[in-house]
């Protein structure tokens, strides 16, 4: 068989400060004709893993495109019509010999005036190859899934777990019950219930807590006969769209019935463990003092409301403000996104001393800029290769990034990471690159809201969310949606 597999990937933030353009993602990753083949043998995508497992079980592969684009504001109308018609055009030019389609999405694309971008591109998909090939899409961890999107696909198919540590998985499950459709082996009966929950990004980690054990109340229905797939998700509470907020999605083969029971099952799940979703993250000074005064290190303080990772601009500065005014010594903090301080410690030297004026470039909703003292460090590597185990062997771009040795009051020092491009620090790999040793120094500040918790585990001592300002911060009731379905927990009572 052949299987015609792509991607366009990007969660959107509704109220991100960020931009998203074509330009985004040609600078992440945007690529055409076989370079998807071509890079799949090392890769950790969800595509990577389905172009290897497909040509694994003797399956021919049509790459189509593969665009990916970090977290920020809606993409425009005119660039998403750009990136769905040069995936449609190379379908349709093989369209009489493809068998199935496989697509690796986010869950979460928003345009200007598309709330529902995916299910669009899945519809003009659907359009292209006709009602009789199936077509699956390998969603991610934050997915906000809408009766749309369910029916313009064939299956949905999820992480095992979120933070997803191994996508790469999740697509090489994507394409195994892909052929199984296409050979007529199964009949896919699906059910979507949509949970009346906005779960907040720390909470929906399922190695711990209520989605650890609604997570494994999932897998338990996987293990039943007949049951293809069952995905649950927190979804992604900062897109201000009608489906926002946790679902389930239940597979079985032919049985629509059973299918529908067991996602009316794990939807009660949620309401069982109602009140165990909050998230109060610790008061910045509260939070540096207990930093400041623990006996075991390093102490990581994760910068929940500016999360890059989740459409933070990565310019904010509460947690900055806080190390250098209270007097942290022996902090890192990364990854500060300052093109103009890059500039200018660069121009400086390494070695220099400088006086910088450092973040809140977007807007002032994440903080004020900070007068930094101290002394230029050194320039960074620019590309530094992820240690894992989130996303082991992934390159990251920061562009051009530079350390500087900042001073603080009573003595306080602090090392700032600077770069020209947005970075979630959620790998000690990024600090390492840049000549910080984790394990040296006392207090390790990160822009992280949940992935950080992977990714610093095995080297933290203790590990706190602090409540800085921004647009990935935990408590919706600061958010102005216009869009969301109501009622939902926890903005009204149920």
């Amino acid at each position: 068989m052949r299987f015609a597999i792509g991607a366009i990937w990007h969660q959107t933030n509704s109220f991100s400060p960020v931009p998203t353009t074509l330009e985004d993602f040609a600078a992440y990753r945007y690529v055409q004709g076989d370079a998807p083949i071509d890079t799949a043998s090392a890769g950790h995508t969800a595509l990577a893993g389905a172009i290897r497992t497909a040509a694994h079980l003797s399956h021919d592969v049509l790459p189509l495109i593969e665009a990916r684009a970090p977290s920020g504001g809606p993409l425009s109308d005119a660039d998403f019509e750009r990136l769905t018609s040069e995936l449609c055009s190379r379908l349709r030019e093989a369209r009489d010999a493809i068998d199935g389609v496989l697509l690796d999405l986010s869950g979460g694309l928003i345009t200007t005036s598309d709330p529902d971008a995916e299910a669009t591109l899945l519809t003009s998909v659907r359009e292209v190859v006709g009602g009789a090939v199936p077509i699956v899409a390998a969603v991610g961890p934050h997915a906000n899934l809408s009766p749309r999107l369910v029916d313009a696909a064939t299956l949905l198919v999820g992480p095992s777990a979120v933070p997803d540590a191994d996508p790469a998985a999740r697509g090489e499950r994507a394409v195994a019950l892909l052929a199984l459709v296409a050979s007529g082996e199964v009949k896919p009966a699906v059910a979507l219930r949509q949970v009346p929950l906005l779960v907040p990004l720390p909470a929906q980690d399922t190695g711990a807590g209520a989605m650890a054990e609604i997570a494994e109340l999932a897998r338990q229905c996987e293990r039943e006969p007949g049951v293809l797939c069952a995905m649950v998700t927190g979804g992604f509470p900062y897109a201000d769209v009608p489906h926002a907020g946790a679902a389930v999605v239940v597979a079985t083969h032919g049985d629509s019935t059973r299918a529908a029971d067991l996602a009316a099952t794990v939807e009660a799940a949620f309401a069982e463990r109602n009140g165990q979703w909050t998230v109060n993250p610790a008061n910045i000074e509260a939070a540096i003092h207990d930093a400041m005064a623990a006996r075991e290190h390093p102490f990581v303080l994760a910068d929940t409301g500016d999360d890059p990772g989740a459409g933070g601009p990565g310019d904010g500065t509460g947690l900055l403000w806080g190390l250098l005014d209270l007097g942290a010594r022996g902090a890192a903090i990364g990854v500060i996104t300052d093109p103009e301080a890059v500039d200018a410690a660069i121009a400086a030297g390494v070695g220099a001393e400088v006086t910088l004026s450092v973040g809140a470039r977007r807007d002032r909703l994440h903080g004020y800029p900070i007068d930094v003292h101290g002394r230029v460090a050194s320039i960074g590597p620019g590309k530094i290769v992820r240690e894992g185990p989130l996303d082991s062997g992934l390159e990251i771009d920061m562009g051009r990034s530079v350390v500087v040795e900042a001073r603080g009051r009573h003595e306080g020092d602090v090392a700032i990471i600077l770069a020209e491009r947005r970075v979630e620090l959620d790998d000690p790999a990024i600090f390492r690159a840049h000549g910080i040793d984790p394990a040296t120094m006392r207090i390790l500040a990160v822009k992280s809201s949940l992935r950080y918790r992977v990714g610093f585990g095995a080297v933290a001592s203790k590990m706190v969310a602090v409540a800085t300002p921004g647009v990935t911060v935990p408590d919706f009731a600061f958010f102005p949606y216009q869009r969301l379905r109501r009622p939902i927990a926890p903005l009204d009572p149920l």
